[in-house]
C-alpha cells in the first residue's frame, strides 16, 4: 500500500495526542494528593495545555502550507518527547515541581497540537477512503483506553507515588513517531484558491460545528468522573470514569466510519448531535446510576461531530489546503477550552447537574450548523 508507512505514522501520533492531552489531567488527584496541588493550581495546569494548543494551531495557521509537513512532524515529536522525559524526570531535581511540570505541559501540549494537525491533514489527504480524520478521532478515543488501562495496571502495581515512571514509559510514543517519519509520505496540502474564497456560509457554519462539538465533547469527559466518583470513590472512580467515556467514544467512532461508508454522513452527525443532547439532558435530570450511564453514553454520539464537521469542510473546500484544518483545529481547541470554562463556572454556582443542563444547548447548536451545512451543500449541488 502506497500510504503504509503514512498510516503507521498517523496512529502513532494519535497514541501521542492521546496520552499528552490526558497524561496531565489523570494524574490530578495523585498530585493533589502527594503534592498538595489545589483546585487553582490544577486549573492553571489544565488552561497551559489548552492554550498552548492554541499557540500551535496559531503558528500552523501562518506556516502549515510554508513549510514541509515532514520537518514540521519530526519538530513537533521531538519536542513532545523532550517534553515527556523533561516531565517524567522532574522529580529527581526540581524543587518548585508546579512550575516545573507547568513549562513540561506547556512544551509537549503545544508539540502535540502541532504534531495533530500535520498528521490530521495527512490521514485526511491520503487515507480519507479509509475513515480521515474520522478514523483518526475514533483512533485516538481507544488510545485513552489504553492510556487508562496502562495507568490503572501500572498504579495497582507500583503505585501512584510513581508516576514520573509512567510518564518516562509513554514518551516512547512521540521517540516512535519521530522513527518512522523518514519512511513516510506526508503530502502537502497546496493552498490553490485564495484564502477568502474559504469564508463561506458553508466554512463559518463549520466553525462553530467544530467548536460546540468539541466544546460539548471536552465538557463532558472532564466532568462525568464526577459522577463516577459518587459511585466509586475519588480516585478509581476519576479513572474509571474516564476509561469508560473513552471507551464509549471509540465505540461511536467505529459505528461512524462504517456507516459513513454506506452514504449520508450528514444525517449521521445530524442524529448524533440530537442524542448527545439527550444525553446530556438525562444525566443532568436522572437519578445517580443512571446520570453517570447517560454521561458515559454521551461518548457513543458526541466524538464524532467535530472531525465529521472538519472532514466535510475539507470535502466542500478541497483547494484551501492546510490552513483550512489548521483554523478548524483552532476553532475546535477554543471550544474546549471555552466550554468547559463555563461548565465548571455553572458547576461552581448551581451544581454538576445544573451545569450539564446548560451545556445541553452545545450538542442542539451543533445540530443546527450541521444541518444548515448539509443544507448549503445539497443546494449547490444542483
Amino acid at each position: 500500500m502506497m500510504y503504509r508507512n503514512t498510516a503507521r505514522v498517523c496512529r502513532a501520533g494519535v497514541v501521542n495526542q492521546a496520552v499528552i492531552a490526558n497524561v496531565t489531567a489523570v494524574l490530578f488527584v495523585p498530585f493533589a494528593r502527594l503534592y498538595g496541588f489545589t483546585y487553582v493550581q490544577l486549573g492553571i495546569l489544565a488552561a497551559a495545555g489548552f492554550c498552548a494548543q492554541l499557540a500551535a494551531d496559531t503558528f500552523l495557521l501562518f506556516f502549515i502550507d510554508r513549510l514541509s509537513s515532514k520537518k514540521l512532524a519530526a519538530c513537533a515529536a521531538f519536542l513532545s518527547c523532550a517534553g515527556l522525559v523533561f516531565y517524567g524526570t522532574l522529580p529527581y531535581f526540581c524543587d518548585e515541581l508546579f512550575f516545573g511540570i507547568l513549562a513540561a505541559t506547556a512544551v509537549f501540549a503545544f508539540a502535540g497540537g502541532m504534531l495533530e494537525v500535520v498528521l490530521s491533514n495527512a490521514a485526511e489527504c491520503a487515507l480519507s477512503e479509509s475513515g480521515g480524520l474520522c478514523l483518526q478521532r475514533t483512533m485516538y478515543a481507544w488510545a485513552q483506553v489504553g492510556l487508562a488501562l496502562f495507568l490503572f495496571v501500572f498504579f495497582a502495581l507500583f503505585g501512584a507515588h510513581r508516576w514520573n515512571v509512567a510518564v518516562l514509559l509513554l514518551a516512547a510514543v512521540p521517540a516512535f513517531v519521530l522513527v518512522c517519519l523518514p519512511a513516510a509520505q506526508l503530502p502537502k496540502g497546496e493552498c490553490l484558491a485564495p484564502r477568502r474564497t474559504a469564508f463561506r456560509p458553508f466554512y463559518l457554519f463549520a466553525l462553530a460545528a467544530v467548536f460546540f462539538g468539541c466544546g460539548a465533547e471536552v465538557a463532558v469527559n472532564q466532568y462525568v468522573s464526577s459522577f463516577a466518583q459518587e459511585l466509586f470513590g475519588q480516585e478509581w472512580g476519576a479513572l474509571l470514569g474516564f476509561a469508560l467515556f473513552a471507551v464509549c467514544l471509540g465505540v461511536g467512532g467505529t459505528c461512524f466510519v462504517l456507516l459513513k461508508k454506506r452514504g449520508a454522513p450528514f444525517c449521521i452527525l445530524l442524529f448524533s448531535a440530537l442524542l448527545a443532547g439527550g444525553c446530556y439532558l438525562a444525566a443532568a435530570l436522572a437519578p445517580a446510576p443512571f446520570a453517570l450511564a447517560a454521561a458515559v453514553a454521551c461518548g457513543l454520539f458526541v466524538g464524532v461531530l467535530s472531525p465529521g464537521a472538519m472532514s466535510a469542510a475539507g470535502k466542500f473546500l478541497p483547494q484551501t489546503g492546510g490552513w483550512l484544518l489548521a483554523s478548524l483545529a483552532l476553532a475546535q481547541d477554543v471550544g474546549g477550552a471555552a466550554l468547559p470554562a463555563v461548565m465548571g463556572a455553572a458547576a461552581e454556582g448551581g451544581g454538576i447537574r445544573a451545569a450539564f443542563l446548560l451545556l445541553s444547548a452545545a450538542p442542539f447548536l451543533a445540530a443546527a450548523c450541521l444541518f444548515l451545512m448539509d443544507v448549503i451543500q445539497k443546494r449547490e449541488q444542483k
